[in-house]
C-alpha cells in the first residue's frame, strides 16, 4: 500500500526533468533583458550628449542672489566692452532678442540681460533688468563673448558663442525650457 502510495505522490523522472526545462527557459526569459543591456552598454557605449552650445559647469553667477536679480526667470544674458555699442554688439543683441521672441508662450520665462564690464547697462525694453555689474568680469573670463544661459536659480548653465547659428540656438533654449517646465 505504501508503494502504491509513493508511486501516485512522486512524478515520473520525464516530467521532473521537463518542469526543470521550464523553469529554465522562464529564468532565461526574465533574465535576458537585463543581460541585452549590459551588453549594449558595455560593447557599444551611447555617445555624449549633443547640445549646439557648449555646457558650462554649473555654478552660480556671482551677482545672482541680488535683490535686483530677476528670480525665477531664465536668463539669457551677455557681457559686453564698457563704451558704445559697435556692430557686433548690435548682432548680438538682435539675435538675443530674437532668441527671446521665438520662444513664443515660454518668452515671459526668459529674461534678456546685457552686461557690461564695470556698470549695468539700462535696456530698451521692458523684458530687459539691471543686475550687479560683478557678473559681467565672471562670465567674460570664463568662455568668451557670446550669450549666456542662466537657469532660474542663478547658475551658469550654456554658453553660446557669436558665430552660433540663431535657428539651432533658439531651438535648443526652446528644448531647454520645455524640459524644464517647472523651473522658472
Amino acid at each position: 500500500m505504501n508503494a502504491e502510495l509513493y508511486a501516485t505522490t512522486v512524478a515520473p523522472r520525464s516530467s521532473r526533468r521537463a518542469g526543470r526545462i521550464k523553469l529554465g527557459l522562464i529564468v532565461l526569459a526574465c533574465a535576458l533583458p537585463a543581460l541585452a543591456a549590459w551588453a549594449s552598454y558595455r560593447f557599444f557605449p551611447p555617445e555624449g550628449g549633443k547640445s549646439y552650445g557648449q555646457l558650462l559647469e554649473v555654478r552660480p553667477l556671482p551677482g545672482s542672489e541680488a535683490p535686483d536679480w530677476p528670480r525665477g526667470k531664465w536668463v539669457l544674458a551677455t557681457v559686453e566692452a564698457p563704451g558704445p555699442c559697435d556692430a557686433r554688439c548690435e548682432r548680438r543683441l538682435f539675435t538675443q532678442r530674437q532668441i527671446q521672441v521665438a520662444q513664443g508662450e515660454a518668452a515671459e520665462r526668459l529674461v534678456r540681460l546685457r552686461l557690461v564690464a564695470g556698470a549695468v547697462a539700462q535696456g530698451e525694453a521692458p523684458s530687459r533688468a539691471e543686475v550687479p555689474a560683478r557678473a559681467a568680469p565672471h562670465l567674460a573670463s570664463r568662455v568668451g563673448a557670446g550669450l549666456y544661459l542662466i537657469d532660474p536659480l542663478g547658475n551658469t548653465v550654456m554658453f553660446y558663442p557669436d558665430a552660433a547659428e540663431p535657428g539651432r540656438v533658439i531651438r535648443e533654449v526652446g528644448k531647454i525650457l520645455k524640459t524644464n517646465n517647472g523651473l522658472g
